[in-house]
């Protein structure tokens, strides 16, 4: 078994033999000693569509961090009991980065972004109005299963966190560097990260819609960073799988 002992109880699970699990979610007020509860679509998801039984094993992460693996011990209509054989600690590299995304004018771009994103390591998640908006309207509960989808999906232990603004000048209020991307800025993402511009401090990532931010936008937001990302002009989903493909290969997250 690929685990390297980190305390009495506690452990890392090797990454190429995390690549090849099968991951549930449960929240970590389920977990009790070393008990896991699963209810709801996620059991049945295992009972029904997966067709787990008493006694096999499936791993479980509590979305703070912790992978639990587990032996089924109980299935009973929509509740499964768990028993915790081992547990896998992991670090969010990317705990302080933020995006802020806009919402694009199909549902199916923005969430798009958001899936990729997350798959790529980013955990929280800023949804901002801007005067280009076509698309009207919140989505939370459609927005934070396709979170935990792409958590599990991608074998991350964080859960990722989906806060609405509602106004764009609300982005002041949160402390950090605040990095706007700008097609003509003579600096790249690349090289300023590569100055090591986004160690151990909050760090907020401003996407536009589809017909960018005004200037008005752009100028309102306290001391921002303008970056370029790519030589050529992206789509905003686009945009944003990119900026979050640089950070996760930069962090090796």
């Amino acid at each position: 078994m690929p685990l390297t002992k980190i305390g009495k109880e506690k452990y890392y699970l090797a990454p190429d033999f995390l690549s090849n699990i099968e991951l549930y979610y449960s929240p970590p007020e389920s977990i009790n000693n070393d008990a896991i509860d699963i209810t709801g679509d996620e059991a049945k998801h295992i009972i029904n569509v997966m067709r787990h039984k008493i006694g096999e094993k499936i791993y479980v992460t509590d979305g703070v961090g912790n992978i639990y693996q587990t032996n089924i011990t109980n299935i009973d209509k929509e509740l499964i009991r768990l028993s915790i054989t081992s547990t896998s600690s992991h670090h969010n590299v990317l705990e302080n980065i933020t995006f802020c995304l806009p919402r694009l004018k199909s549902s199916d771009r923005f969430e798009f972004a958001l899936e990729k994103s997350i798959e790529l390591g980013i955990s929280n998640f800023l949804v901002i109005p801007t005067k280009r908006d076509v698309t009207k309207g919140t989505k939370i509960d459609r927005w934070n299963k396709i979170a935990v989808s792409a958590m599990k999906q991608s074998i991350r232990s964080y859960r990722p966190k989906i806060e609405v603004l509602t106004k764009y000048t609300d982005l002041n209020k949160f402390s950090g560097s605040k990095i706007i991307f700008e097609q003509k800025s003579k600096i790249s993402i690349q090289d300023y990260i590569g100055q090591d511009k986004l160690i151990n401090k909050k760090v907020y990532f401003i996407f536009g819609p589809e017909g960018g931010l005004t200037d008005e936008e752009i100028d309102v937001i306290d001391n921002a960073v303008k970056l370029r990302l790519t030589t050529n002009r992206l789509r905003s989903e686009t945009a944003i799988a990119t900026a979050a493909s640089i950070l996760s290969i930069y962090f090796k997250s």
